[in-house]
């Protein structure tokens, strides 16, 4: 969608929330798109068509997190509020996106996952995505896209066949730099729209698949090992979450991959790496 049309929903949802807004800065805009108010401290999330109980479990799950003494942002509007069928919910600003410190990073989800699974928040079991829909509507060829859904199913059975060590907790579901942002108090859990019931070592491994695929200096990961104190690589199903969270990384590449000609680089680039054509890992991939 276009940056001007999702200014224009936060913009009409500013209204019917009786939130000021003079001026509208998009940070970034993507299927989950977020917006500043300049001089307000507020940010504003547009979140995708459908998505209003993914949108009230956010701001809850937030609140039940800062109850908890885990930081995260303070919801500005209790509930959502609709435009054009998509939910839109305002947040306090924290602030330039920063990545948190790994080991903050560490301690904050350390301390989410020996928390009670609540039962009031009814938080989803954690579940792949729908690959089958992301590969649909993937920019690419069709011998391509039948080679993706051999891989989609591939990668599924993988997931089955794990024998978790642990019995499931609540997890962020996706705490990459982007998720994790560094304030003077802390590393705070952003992004909250993959909070759920799963395994830690979905968390661990998202942190690290950072270092391996991303091409993350390794002291970032190293860093989180050991406040976090437990290393996810020795694990024998690490590399099977590893390579789940490559693939989706690929698919969203593949999904925007007509923003630009970067964008259209970084898709063909990264489905090579996927297929066996891209070198060794670490495989260096940036943001599309």
């Amino acid at each position: 969608m276009l940056t001007e049309t999702i200014i224009d929903i936060a913009r009409a949802a500013c209204a019917l929330a009786d939130v000021p807004a003079d001026e509208i800065e998009p940070i970034r805009v993507r299927d989950n798109a977020m917006l500043r108010i300049p001089g307000q401290r507020t940010v504003i999330r547009v979140h995708q068509e459908g998505e209003l109980d993914t949108a009230v479990r956010e701001l809850r799950a937030a609140d039940w997190l800062r109850s908890h003494r885990v930081l995260a942002p303070e919801p500005i509007v209790p509930d959502p509020v609709s435009v054009d069928g998509r939910p839109v919910t305002f947040w306090d600003d924290l602030g330039p996106a920063t990545a948190a410190d790994p080991a903050d990073t560490a301690r904050s989800l350390r301390a989410l996952h020996s928390l009670r699974v609540p039962t009031h928040l009814g938080l989803p079991r954690f579940t792949l995505p729908d690959f089958g829909e992301r590969i649909d509507q993937a920019l690419t060829d069709g011998r391509s896209k039948v080679w993706l859904r051999y891989h989609a199913a591939e990668l599924a059975h993988r997931w089955e066949a794990i024998e978790w060590p642990d019995p499931w907790c609540v997890i962020h579901g996706d705490p990459s730099p982007h998720n994790t942002m560094a304030t003077p108090d802390g590393a705070h859990l952003v992004d909250l729209e993959r909070f759920s019931v799963g395994p830690r070592q979905w968390d661990q491994a998202t942190v690290m698949f950072q270092s391996d695929t991303l091409a993350d200096p390794p002291a970032r990961w190293e860093a989180f090992r050991d406040a976090y104190g437990e290393d996810v690589t020795t694990w024998c199903s690490y590399t099977t979450i590893r390579d789940i969270r490559s693939f989706e990384l690929a698919l969203f590449a593949l999904r925007h991959a007509d923003k630009s000609d970067h964008a259209r680089h970084q898709a063909d680039y990264r489905l090579a790496c996927l297929m066996g054509r891209g070198g060794d890992r670490p495989w260096g991939w940036v943001a599309p």
